[in-house]
């Protein structure tokens, strides 16, 4: 079988969808392709921050189809969880959703704009000549566009078959164990209040990363990510947290460790990627790399980058040659997430991020401030400090 589009993009995550969905709205011809049937379950905290439904404003009116539950600020506890600085907004500071939803609603909007969905769909190899690239489906299957949006996540077949990148080093990635396990909307209020913040815990047990519960509608979502020498230590670890967390009432005491998955998250990995492009292939997302390193925070960028792939594209198809004008991006981002996509800490870098931490915890002020670049991607500067003394609806 052989189907042609003018543009395929390989994953039907937030940044494939994005991507289809903007492209399909500008008049192109859009399949959208993933290797699994939707809605389909994927490894995340699933926090997103308030800037991605000020940014893409099309998704306000599909709130209840792609959140779980608002937040209004985030508690920050220290590497012993005996000290702790809070932010708090009166209005929604960001929304927590599942990723089986919040992604499923993102590929509905996408195919209402234009785009067709493949499901079930799993590349096995690609194939570019001058007028285009085809894709060849595991099932025998061949497609064919002009150009190819990699958005297949951090274990991207594009970028491995296209030649950008085979995989991601050691200081590229943390490893991650989360599980949204279920619990009672009656339980998560007794336990978290309201209008609760979110918790993070820094630097749990001297490792360098953080850990986190997420209280959503009716699941509370626990998990912790950190940069380690051996993989096999993020289950103990994982372990250990969730105990710890129910002995000092963090979480639920009926609350049971169960439904545990377990990933890498390329933070901060697109600086050390060369390039984005090659030929007609651009990644963007989670298989490009545009995950925050201080944050692991990888939805809002991801869809960014997808915004910002999308507009070059749409200019690179009208000119010759297509490759070239699809090398733009490898700078484009820059302009957009330079700043919010922070490098992974590291040598003297770290020793310097210890030393921030721990101010945290001894000034209110300070911890605002924190509290604002983690959630937002803000530098710090003197409008951060003055948005942490008078936040908007605060």
């Amino acid at each position: 079988m052989h189907r042609e589009a003018e543009i395929i993009v390989v994953g039907a995550g937030p940044a494939g969808s994005t991507a289809a969905k903007l492209l399909a709205g500008r008049g192109y011809s859009v399949l959208l392709v993933d290797r699994a049937n939707f809605p389909r379950h994927k490894t995340c905290a699933s926090w997103i921050n308030r800037r991605a439904f000020e940014r893409f404003d099309y998704l306000q009116s599909h709130m209840d189809e792609l959140i779980e539950a608002p937040f209004y600020g985030i508690t920050f506890y220290d590497s012993k969880i005996q000290r702790s600085g809070t932010y708090l907004e009166r209005r929604p500071c960001g929304y927590l959703s599942l990723r089986t939803k919040f992604d499923d609603g993102l590929r509905k909007i996408a195919v209402h704009a234009g785009a067709e969905f493949l499901g079930g769909c799993a590349v096995e190899n690609l194939l570019e000549d001058r007028d285009g690239v085809a894709v060849l489906l595991a099932d025998g299957r061949e497609l064919r566009a002009r150009v190819l949006v990699g958005a297949d996540g951090a274990s991207s077949r594009v970028a491995a078959a296209a030649g950008i990148h085979k995989g991601w080093g050691k200081r590229d990635y943390v490893l991650c164990a989360n599980a949204d396990i279920p619990c009672s909307t009656e339980l998560i209020r007794s336990t978290y209040g309201e209008r609760f913040p979110f918790c993070v815990y820094l630097e749990y047990q001297g490792q360098q990363g953080y850990g986190w519960v997420f209280p959503k509608r009716r699941h509370i979502c626990v998990g912790i990510g950190a940069l380690l020498d051996n993989g096999r230590q993020i289950r103990s670890l994982y372990s250990g947290f969730f105990q710890e967390l129910k002995k000092l009432g963090h979480l639920p005491e009926a609350l049971q460790e169960r439904g545990t998955y377990y990933e890498l998250d390329p933070v901060g990995a697109v600086h050390r990627l060369p390039t984005l492009t090659r030929g007609r292939v651009i990644l963007i997302g989670d298989a490009a790399g545009f995950v925050s390193g201080s944050t692991g925070e990888g939805i809002y960028p991801g869809m960014v980058s997808a915004e910002v792939a999308a507009e070059i594209i749409h200019e690179a198809l009208g000119k010759r040659p297509v490759e070239s004008g699809l090398e733009r991006f490898n700078q484009a981002w820059r302009g957009e997430l330079g700043d919010y996509i922070k490098r992974l800490p590291g040598g003297e870098q770290e020793s310097k991020t210890r030393g921030r931490i721990d101010l945290i915890f001894r000034s209110s002020l300070v911890s605002r401030m924190a509290g604002r670049i983690f959630l937002y991607g803000e530098r710090l500067s003197l409008p951060t400090l003055a948005r942490s003394l008078w936040p908007a609806g605060g």
